[in-house]
């Protein structure tokens, strides 16, 4: 049917094809088939609010919350942890990501041998690095802060060595035509342009690590998390959702800043 002028034509619907709808019925059969392996029961959505623990969280007694000895100054310890582990991370991350990139890379070798590593410590999850740690150097924040710098390297190489590998390279070819070396190269080519980009990883990179933080004090790497677990084993849910809604503010507040600062830069 031809429209007249000034009528808008309706777009057609898109036909399904076989492959998708055989993509979409082996995907649901497969779901299907995990549930039952590890004995999902649909119940437990509305069976879980009858458990009489949960009388247990309420009232919160605040007034042990805003105590500075018992949350205040374990949650400072927690951002140290954050705040440091950012930076020696982030700082590392660098020169690695430059050598991961196939086009700031210096030569083949160096490209493999650093991609090789970066994908075996990226494997490893941060609690586990938190649990190598607390073995090998002890209980406390310095353990959480090794921990944590390893999983800020991981994620930055991650992230800033896709944005080295979308960068322009017009720049870096003219400095190399003008017989620059290849790290001079690198820092007037390619430094300028990413660079922005870096610093919005970098704030992405501290709110992951203050969420992590928190997780990896349940394995004794120090910071809040420790207080957390402490008083979970101790069954105080009261304190534990206390400390918790302090936990979700300054996060919150943490990644609006964060996200407000990512927009200027980029």
């Amino acid at each position: 049917m031809t429209p007249t002028p000034g009528q808008s034509t309706r777009p057609e619907r898109p036909r399904l094809r076989a492959r998708t709808v055989g993509i979409a019925a082996a995907l649901m059969a497969f779901s299907i088939f995990a549930a039952r392996e590890v004995g999902f029961d649909p119940s437990t959505f509305w069976e879980v609010w009858s458990n009489p623990l949960w009388g247990k969280f309420w009232p919160i007694p605040w007034d042990w919350v805003f105590d500075s000895r018992n949350v205040l100054q374990p949650f400072v310890e927690t951002l140290q942890i954050a705040t440091i582990s950012t930076i020696l991370g982030c700082g590392l991350a660098l020169p690695i990501s430059f050598a991961m990139s196939s086009l700031t890379t210096p030569n083949r070798p160096t490209y493999l041998v650093s991609r090789a590593v970066m994908n075996v410590v990226r494997a490893v999850p941060d609690l586990f690095w938190a649990k190598l740690m607390v073995t090998a150097i002890g209980i406390g924040a310095f353990a959480g802060a090794w921990a944590l710098t390893i999983f800020s390297l991981a994620v930055m190489v991650k992230l800033f060595s896709e944005t080295v590998d979308g960068a322009d390279p017009g720049p870096l070819e003219a400095a190399r035509a003008a017989g620059g070396r290849h790290a001079p190269s690198l820092r007037t080519g390619i430094l300028p342009t990413v660079f922005p980009d870096y610093v919005a990883h970098a704030l992405y990179v501290f709110e992951l690590n203050v969420r992590a933080s928190v997780v990896l004090g349940l394995v004794g790497a120090g910071g809040i998390g420790r207080v957390l677990e402490a008083q979970r084993q101790f069954f105080r849910f009261d304190r534990v959702l206390g400390m918790l809604v302090i936990i979700f503010v300054v996060v919150w507040v943490i990644e609006q800043v964060s996200v407000s600062l990512r927009k200027r830069l980029i």
